[in-house]
């Protein structure tokens, strides 16, 4: 039985002994080095920008209840309030996913986490992102449906929103196959 040439797997971050690396090829291993610390940015600013986003939502929730205490406002911006900042504390947990999936790809992967947290590759991380994006589009759509302002076409923004949805939703389908190899 003839077949083709066996196609041969890379090797994962942790199969590579790095300082043997930059031994052989000192010039390469410096540019992998750069490359990797560079990202400590990326993994900084995500939990940055999370931290700012959670004391904001704590605030804005803070905020609500003092204003409904001094009946400066109705249950109905109170529950748009805890809605959108229930959904800032859902982006607050996947931006810290993000970044430690980061880190795990780039700088250390044998760090002590649960298996819900273990990232394997990038497209684990476009997987979680994903969600958080229907998750998000969802949220947004429930708030302008709960205030109902009239300013825009509800029906179109559903509309809009839906197609986002779907095609995200495939996105994620497609990727979820692909790893399961079918």
């Amino acid at each position: 039985m003839a077949s083709g040439p066996r196609k041969q797997k890379l090797p994962l971050q942790k199969d590579i002994d790095w300082r043997f690396a930059l031994k052989e090829r000192p010039f390469l291993g410096f540019f992998v080095l750069l490359a990797r610390g560079s990202m400590l940015l990326a993994i900084v600013g995500t939990f940055l920008i999370a931290t700012a986003l959670l004391v904001h939502a704590v605030w804005e929730i803070i905020d609500a209840v003092i204003q409904l205490m001094r009946w400066e406002t109705d249950t109905k911006e109170l529950t748009l309030a805890a809605i959108e900042s229930v959904d800032a504390f859902l982006i607050v947990t996947v931006l810290h996913v993000v970044a430690i999936g980061l880190y795990q790809l780039y700088i250390q992967d044998r760090i002590p986490v649960p298996d819900w947290l273990v990232v394997e590759n990038i497209d684990d991380l476009k997987v979680t992102l994903s969600g958080v994006v229907i998750l998000a589009l969802a949220v947004y759509f429930l708030g302008r449906a709960i205030v109902g302002d009239g300013s825009q076409n509800l029906l179109l923004l559903g509309g809009g929103i839906g197609a986002v949805i779907v095609a995200l939703t495939f996105f994620v389908y497609v990727q979820h196959k692909h790893k399961d190899g079918h």
